[in-house]
């Protein structure tokens, strides 16, 4: 009687295995299944580590603004929309900086890949000198709250190299000057100084938010010292104005 128990009690645990090992397998093969039927990540993935920001284009088309064919990577990380399969391996792209200098090429721009664009042959990126604030003076630090994506940014990145002669010369005139845009960190970032914040704000509104990239934080420092990188408010242009608060 003891050995026919122990030989049902053996049988029993031997098909508990091949139950088990079958449900295993069973998943194990329905996971295999759901990651073989996904769609790849359907953008180039591009790191920008040049330190400036950057506009990337197809070199083949003459670009607008727009969602396919312009898209700005101004910090570390950006996308860009993967061509259709196929054709992935012929679409040309480019990297300019502010004054529209290629900074890079890259043929391919398939789904799941890579794109890094790095410092080689370039010149040092600029950066901001935070030289001391005139006494009386009060300098204000921008920040663009943007991923550089939207139709009115590009616009207004397209615009702003005559938008700084423009605010260069009409800044002599009343004691502003605009430095940057410099890339700090994840941000976009430009300086403003000016005789007292409602001149530098309402400059900054007329002469360098235009056309509109959406919504600014304005760093406001206390006359004659440097701006703070905490305290920030919504500085709102003139053109489409965005209000958020966070």
């Amino acid at each position: 009687m003891g050995r026919s128990q122990t030989a049902v009690d053996q049988v029993l645990r031997g098909g508990l295995i091949v139950i088990g090992v079958g449900v295993a397998g069973y998943l194990a093969m329905l996971v295999l299944l759901s990651f073989a039927m996904q769609e790849p990540y359907p953008f180039l993935d591009v790191a920008n580590k040049s330190g400036r920001p950057l506009l990337i284009e197809q070199a083949d088309v003459v670009s607008s603004p727009g969602w396919r064919s312009s898209r700005l990577v101004w910090g570390n990380s950006g996308i860009w929309p993967a061509a259709t399969k196929g054709a992935c391996e012929q679409d040309r792209l480019v990297a300019r900086d502010l004054t529209g200098t290629v900074v890079a090429r890259r043929t391919g721009a398939c789904r799941s890949d890579m794109w890094t664009i790095t410092t080689e042959g370039l010149s040092a990126a600029p950066r901001y000198p935070r030289l001391p604030v005139p006494p009386g003076h009060v300098e204000v630090r921008l920040v663009l709250d943007s991923s550089g994506t939207e139709d009115s940014v590009v616009a207004w990145w397209r615009a702003l190299p005559q938008t700084l002669e423009r605010a260069a010369a009409a800044g002599a005139a009343v004691g502003v000057t605009v430095h940057g845009p410099f890339l700090e960190n994840e941000d976009l970032a430009m300086y403003v100084r000016g005789p007292d914040a409602a001149t530098v704000r309402d400059f900054t509104r007329t002469q360098v938010l235009r056309p509109s990239p959406g919504r600014v934080y304005a760093y406001v420092g206390a006359p004659g010292q440097l701006a703070p990188r905490t305290g920030a408010e919504i500085l709102v242009p003139t053109v489409a104005p965005s209000v958020t608060t966070r």
